[in-house]
């Protein structure tokens, strides 16, 4: 499959939805390549981090659009920062810039220099002791506003896209239809422009909680907990390794080796 652009990603608002999913790890990135997901979001703490997983990220979807999160104990320093970051994410395979939470100035100085971004507007992670919590923006008229606010200074800034994350679906589609970029929702309804929902509540692959806006399609954590049991009643049974999981020696090299060492 070749590989969207901003202009082919663009073109789809209003034709169908987009399919965003995150990806850490070169098997993951392969995986969702091969089943023709249409963007990977990832991201690291540091930026010596982000330059490992990109690499590896890239390296599994070659032929995939790639969204770069940016770390904020970095970026949120200075526009100087954050364009340097955004260059050598760009450099590493990335498509498309996302730094939750930084401030508009900064998404305006890469929008001059025409780097693509992505905004987040409803409830952002990284400010969540301003919400007191998880839980959904937008359920009265004032949030409402202002995320609608939010999308537009982001759109005014330069950005092709905004995370909507948990708000209410109306709300979302309302937003949605208004502005000129896409919408990718994280727990807002169906009606934004894409779809975007973890790799790890996809696959099942935690034990953790599970947002109500996610859904796991399989269970890896349940299967692979129920693996490394039977491996471990295996090895202290006897049954592994077994015959097939070994490698044998001649007969003969084997007895001049006994009798080599023997003499050590």
């Amino acid at each position: 499959m070749a590989r969207l652009t901003v202009k082919d990603l663009l073109d789809l608002k209003g034709k169908r939805q987009i399919v965003l999913v995150s990806a850490f790890d070169y098997w993951t990135a392969q995986a969702c390549e091969t089943a023709g997901i249409d963007m990977l979001v990832t991201w690291a703490n540091s930026l010596e981090h982000l330059k490992v997983v990109l690499r590896e990220v890239r390296a599994g979807a070659p032929n995939i659009f790639i969204g770069a999160g940016i770390p904020q104990n970095y970026v949120y320093v200075s526009e100087s920062n954050a364009l340097k970051a955004a260059m050598i994410a760009l450099d590493l395979g990335a498509d498309v810039i996302y730094a939750s939470g930084m401030e508009i100035g900064k998404y305006q100085a890469l929008g001059r220099q025409k780097i693509p971004c992505v905004g987040h507007v409803g409830y952002l992670p990284v400010r969540n002791t301003w919400f007191g919590g998880p839980r959904a923006v937008g359920k009265t008229c004032k949030e409402a506003l202002q995320v609608y606010y939010d999308v537009l200074a982001y759109q005014d800034a330069g950005a092709i896209a905004v995370e909507v994350e948990c708000v209410p679906h109306k709300v979302a589609a309302e937003i949605t239809k208004r502005v000129n970029i896409l919408t990718f929702s994280m727990g807002s309804g169906p009606d934004c422009d894409g779809q975007f929902l973890f790799d790890c509540d996809i696959l099942g692959s935690h034990n953790d909680h599970y947002p109500r806006h996610s859904k796991r399609y399989a269970n890896f954590y349940k299967q692979s907990l129920a693996a490394f049991k039977q491996y471990k009643e295996e090895v202290q049974n006897g049954i592994f390794p077994a015959q097939e999981h070994i490698i044998d020696i001649n007969a003969e090299e084997f007895n001049q080796f006994v009798q080599q060492i023997k003499k050590e």
